[in-house]
């Protein structure tokens, strides 16, 4: 089973988003801030990141600068979901970019899309 972490402030996307594709039969493990993600991060390593930028603690611009700058994390494909713009540095390191509010099906794909295949976790 893949486990996805999902990084985002707001609760009710939180809460459908987990929701949704634990029906999907995905692990999910959640944070609401940078901060509390990148120590989700480096306890339980998961296959794929959903991540919000704009966030409380640490935002989703300077958790994705963490994550591509540490040896452990950087293969980790991130998802940034945002209604705001991604800077280049923001576009460059993150796996694929969601503008929200975003089509189910489109998160779905992506999700598929981005995830490691079998065998392939370092």
């Amino acid at each position: 089973m893949k486990r996805l972490l999902i990084v985002d402030d707001e609760l009710a996307i939180v809460e459908a988003l987990q929701d949704i594709l634990s029906l999907e039969g995905y692990d999910i493990d959640t944070a609401y801030n940078g901060d509390e993600g990148l120590q989700r991060l480096l306890a339980a390593k998961p296959d794929l990141v959903l991540l919000d930028l704009m966030m409380p603690v640490m935002d989703g611009g300077e958790l994705l600068r963490r994550i591509r700058a540490h040896p452990d994390l950087r293969h980790i494909p991130v998802v940034v979901m945002s209604a705001g713009r991604l800077t280049e540095e923001e576009r460059c390191a993150s796996s694929h970019f969601l503008a929200k509010p975003f089509e189910l099906d489109d998160l779905l794909g992506t999700i598929a899309r981005q995830l490691p295949s079998e065998g392939a976790r370092v």
